[in-house]
């Protein structure tokens, strides 16, 4: 067995003893915040995928040992900032709907799991019980809400804020060569052997006596894009979402241009460059509206770190 996989069992495990140094127990308790535990095994639990990725991304036993104790860590203050908005929850006199929790588990069941029996076997993998989850998606719940009234959601940005975060580093927005592109796909999987080349071969030569490329694309193209005429959108010279010979291809054609039939693998592509622009800086234009999510996040962020803060200094917290 290798030893990444000697970790990943270790992690997932959570054994009594040290793994490479670490200390893991399996019962015990990590912290007291008021009058709510918070256990070892809960810890464990919720930082499981975690540390499974730490095991399988780790190189050194210093690495492992550093990355498993941060993400502990993580997990633990998570954890003690959920039981202090619950605490603010109920000796505020709150309540939520059961209701509300029932119909909202409902939704999650159908959109995550498909059914309740899928659920309940994982749960049992898990060694939890339906109860144990629906009062964590409950806590959940009542955390969100709880933090949506307490910390702004009218955050207002100025342009001032938006123009400063992007004068601060404007190589982050550096763009590399681009290129507008429309794309047919003619799949094999969709048609008998050999029948795709011709089909593109048919495709590209109404292309060349005349035909618009989006037309045909429409017609005959086999992807997601075909109601779009095969439109790609841009493409930057740095994004690899295409196999490098089509990648190649697209900053090699002029615009308006048409490519040669390429065929991999039994499937046929036909591009067309429309448009270039060359390797530029994006114009403050172009990026204002994720600029000004950015900031909103950030502020958004700093305001509940604030409120988890001022929870902090009025509770109980003990460390065991």
């Amino acid at each position: 067995m290798s030893r990444y996989w000697f970790l990943l069992v270790a992690a997932m495990l959570c054994v009594t003893g040290r793994v490479r140094g670490v200390p893991v127990e399996f019962n015990g308790i990590s912290a007291q915040v008021n009058d709510s535990i918070i256990t070892v095994d809960e810890v464990n639990r919720r930082s499981r995928r975690a540390m499974e990725q730490v095991a399988r991304r780790a190189r050194t036993q210093e690495q492992y040992e550093r990355e498993v104790m941060q993400a502990r860590k993580d997990v633990l203050e998570g954890l003690i900032d959920r039981r202090l908005v619950l605490h603010e929850f109920k000796t505020a006199g709150r309540n939520f709907p059961e209701a509300i929790i029932d119909d909202f588990i409902k939704d999650q069941i159908k959109r995550e799991f498909g059914d309740r029996i899928t659920l309940t076997k994982m749960l049992r993998e898990s060694g939890r019980t339906f109860a144990s989850y629906r009062e964590e998606e409950k806590e959940m719940i009542i955390v969100y809400q709880m933090t949506r009234s307490k910390v702004s959601q009218e955050i207002l940005i100025s342009p001032r804020q938006i123009e400063k975060r992007y004068a601060s580093n404007p190589e982050r927005f550096r763009v590399g060569d681009r290129a507008k592109l429309r794309m047919i796909l003619i799949d094999a999987s969709r048609h008998a052997r050999g029948e795709s080349r011709g089909i593109a071969n048919a495709a590209l030569a109404r292309i060349r006596a005349g035909e618009d490329f989006a037309a045909v694309a429409s017609e005959v193209s086999d992807d997601a894009r075909t109601n779009k005429g095969g439109d790609r959108g841009w493409i930057d010279s740095k994004d690899k979402s295409l196999r490098n010979e089509l990648h190649e291809a697209v900053f090699k054609l002029e615009p308006g241009k048409v490519s040669d039939v390429f065929e991999f693998d039994g499937s046929c592509f036909i591009l067309k460059v429309e448009e270039r622009k060359p390797a530029q800086i994006k114009p403050l234009s172009e990026v204002r509206l994720d600029l000004e999510r950015e900031l909103k996040q950030e502020e958004s962020d700093r305001l509940q770190k604030a409120w988890y803060g001022r929870l902090r200094k009025k509770a109980f917290i003990r460390f065991f």
